[in-house]
């Protein structure tokens, strides 16, 4: 009897407790339901790369030049990545890029991969050109060039439809010798670009006119350098300065600027010139009284050869 009272409220014991536990249990779960459903579901990325507008490009081709279509954007542990993808009107496969990359403090915000930023040399440009232009036989220009933000290099190739490519590369980075406390930073740029009927010359534009409209927050970002001084020349009293560089003698022989606004005098058609007919110079007229002279008489038509006439017969 003892026993059997013991167990019986061994189990009232046990009832007692296990209800407040799941009761609490039960209202965890349903706060934890309440709250997953008020909060947004945030979806994780797989990749660092990611597309962007645009309006966010950190840099663009020059007025006039290929348009911007499209911004993939990567971010690395010590840089920012950007594929500006261009319009095509070439038959080449592939597609027309200007690449930007900003190396400098890139912050929290960087994934844990590090980007190379080595100056480019002839080994890993190769390796870029056969990777961007496959099967496209590209030359080096041996001339040195030089854009805004310092000197670049290029190659061109035809392709087999004979659309003219170009790939230039540059590396904007200010002297050691002007760093301050923190890093400079880097710039690295590739242009590959290829146009159905280009010239070289028209190709080099968008490396020449293109602008970096971008920078890392904070003044110890500089890879441009330091600026240069202004022209000692400006605002002092004796020196001259020309809008197209003219100096000295050359200003004296600069002709004056024509009024367009004038009338240009009308030049009056010239005659064709008469045709020139010779003809035999007129005689004088003849005198009234001037002796006839009897024409020569008409030889008979029969008469070819002179008649000689006989000798006379001498009678003895």
């Amino acid at each position: 009897m003892s026993a059997d009272i013991f167990i019986l409220r061994g189990s009232k014991v046990a009832t007692a407790i296990v209800r407040p536990v799941a009761a609490i249990a039960l209202a965890t779960a349903c706060i934890a339901l309440a709250a997953c459903a008020q909060q947004p579901v945030r979806l994780e990325e797989s990749a660092l790369s990611r597309e962007r507008e645009i309006t966010d490009a950190m840099a663009l081709p020059p007025p006039g030049g290929p348009a911007v279509i499209g911004v993939v954007e990567r971010v690395f542990a010590n840089a920012i990545q950007q594929e500006i993808v261009l319009s095509t009107s070439a038959k080449v496969p592939g597609q027309n890029t200007l690449q930007i990359q900003f190396f400098g403090p890139v912050g929290s915000s960087g994934g844990d991969t590090p980007l190379s930023d080595t100056p480019p040399s002839e080994s890993v440009v190769a390796r870029e050109m056969r990777h961007a232009l496959p099967g496209i036989r590209m030359v080096r220009s041996p001339l040195y060039v030089q854009n805004s933000y310092g000197p670049f290099g290029y190659a061109t190739g035809r392709s087999h439809s004979g659309d003219l490519c170009l790939y230039a590369w540059q590396r904007i980075s200010g002297l050691k010798s002007d760093a301050s406390l923190a890093t400079r930073g880097s710039v690295q740029v590739r242009l590959r670009l290829c146009q159905t009927g280009a010239t070289e010359d028209g190709l080099l534009a968008v490396m020449y006119g293109y602008t970096i409209n971008s920078a890392f927050a904070g003044y110890t970002w500089n890879p441009y350098g330091t600026v240069p001084a202004a022209d000692p020349r400006l605002g002092v009293t004796g020196q001259p300065i020309h809008p197209r560089g003219l100096s000295g003698s050359e200003l004296i022989t600069v002709s004056a600027p024509r009024d367009l606004s004038a009338p240009r005098p009308t030049r009056r058609p010239q005659p064709a010139a008469a045709a020139v007919v010779t003809s035999a110079p007129a005689l004088p007229p003849v005198p009234v009284n001037a002796p006839v002279v009897p024409l020569p008489p008409a030889l008979s038509s029969t008469q070819t050869t002179p008649q000689v006439p006989a000798p006379p017969v001498i009678e003895e």
